[in-house]
């Protein structure tokens, strides 16, 4: 009962603000942004270096999201842990039409403390995700988020492989 009240909720919410929306219940918070004017905790994207790049294109008749799997590595060879940089993932639209990105942890956004992060890109717009590096470690159970676009579910997505 709780769970359909907080998803009926957040969709008013949606729906109320616009076509983006990061959820990352229980932690840190991500933004959406652009490069000159987004921060997430404190620190300025134009500040941070993008960890992955995510583009909506075509390839062979098919439109995608490439890389079709993406890896991020969250210790640095020969330090150990990433030091608490947050990450920041920039995604861009090559297409003509408008495409969504959607990134989850968690399929079902079931939990609590589940992180979701859907925007909607126009025609050769990009956009930027900062995510503090909390809600990479504490908030996915898994190693592995999905991406996907979710105006257009014939359209192939990916996987995000993380490595801790």
């Amino acid at each position: 009962m709780h769970r359909v009240l907080l998803s009926v909720l957040l969709s008013a919410v949606l729906i109320a603000v616009g076509s983006s929306a990061a959820f990352a219940l229980q932690s840190g918070g991500v933004e959406i942004g652009d490069l000159e004017t987004g921060s997430v905790v404190g620190q300025n994207f134009s500040a941070l270096n993008v960890d992955l790049e995510f583009t909506a294109m075509e390839v062979g008749g098919k439109k995608i999201w490439y890389p079709p799997t993406g890896i991020l590595p969250l210790t640095r060879e020969g330090t150990g842990a990433r030091s608490g940089r947050p990450v920041l993932i920039k995604v861009t639209n090559a297409m003509d039409k408008e495409h969504g990105f959607d990134l989850s942890a968690d399929s079902a956004f079931a939990a609590p403390t589940s992180m979701h992060v859907s925007i909607v890109l126009k025609p050769g717009e990009t956009k930027y995700i900062g995510i503090p590096i909390s809600d990479l470690t504490y908030v996915t159970t898994n190693a592995l988020l999905e991406y996907k676009c979710q105006l257009h579910p014939a359209h192939l997505g990916g996987q995000l492989l993380i490595l801790r």
